[in-house]
């Protein structure tokens, strides 16, 4: 559910509930509402009545559509080859398990989340890593690029135009021997 769709789920729901409050307090027996919503709800006043039921009930039937339609599963796709027989199609996630899996084979890395983006030039990649004390985080950084950049084309035939190597943590435990 987009943006939207949230605000005019908000809106909807706040001017239905408004209403059945007000209804609520007329079937309890206070008239103040009763005027209120005479004059809103009469029909012989179509400048009000009419315009607010089309707004009302479009309204409803876009979030009708919204609640019954079904997500595209398995997230996003890029169309790697398109031939007479059909489409090679590599979906986002497993170029990240993939980057994951290259970054994480590297010496002195720790943990690994990587994440595609679009950038004007073509696709980016952005790391964010945790290393342990004793590398050089620069060197380890080219590296991790390189590899990741040489990793993804050979195996998706993808060109990788930036490769963004976050360090958020420099880990002070030792690994553990298994």
């Amino acid at each position: 559910m987009g943006p939207f769709d949230r605000a005019l789920l908000t809106v909807y729901t706040f001017f239905f509930t408004v209403v059945l409050v007000l209804f609520s307090a007329v079937m309890l027996g206070w008239t103040a509402p009763q005027f209120l919503l005479s004059e809103l709800f009469y029909p012989g006043r179509p400048e009000m009545f009419w315009p607010l039921m089309v707004i009302l009930i479009l309204a409803g039937a876009k979030l009708f559509w919204t609640g019954i339609n079904k997500p595209v599963k398995g997230g996003k796709h890029v169309v790697l080859t398109e031939s007479a027989l059909g489409q090679v199609r590599v979906s986002l996630k497993a170029v990240e398990n993939l980057v994951e899996k290259v970054v994480s084979q590297v010496d002195g890395i720790r943990e690994v989340k990587p994440r595609i983006v679009s950038i004007p030039q073509g696709v980016g990649i952005h790391v964010c890593a945790t290393v342990t004390p004793e590398i050089n985080v620069p060197e380890v950084s080219l590296e991790v690029q390189n590899q990741v950049k040489e990793r993804v084309f050979e195996v998706t035939g993808i060109s990788i135009s930036t490769v963004k190597v976050s360090i958020e943590n420099i880990s002070a435990r030792r690994p553990r021997v298994e």
